[in-house]
């Protein structure tokens, strides 16, 4: 019999990435996954949102911030591993 792997998964579930850290491109830990923004009409995903330590001044091209509350573009995320990465 031949010995065949098993593809490894390329989906993840809420539950394993809320509370990842996300961090850019150019290594800088910007916070943590708190939520993810979806559109209703088009099921897709605008946003997420990271939750950032208070008093941090963040600032990522294309963001929103509001309060603790750092909103990034979903087109900017580049990879989801250990780290979420977005593009700063």
């Amino acid at each position: 019999m031949e010995n065949k792997q098993i593809p490894k998964r390329e989906e993840k579930l809420w539950s394993e990435i809320k509370n990842y850290q996300v961090a850019t491109n150019n290594a800088r830990i910007l916070g943590v996954l708190d939520e993810l923004i979806i559109n209703e009409k088009t099921g897709k995903i605008v946003d997420i949102a990271i939750r950032v330590e208070s008093g941090r001044n963040i600032h990522v091209k294309g963001a929103k911030r509001n309060g603790d509350i750092l909103l990034v573009p979903f087109a900017k995320v580049e990879k989801v591993g250990e780290f979420i990465i977005v593009t700063e």
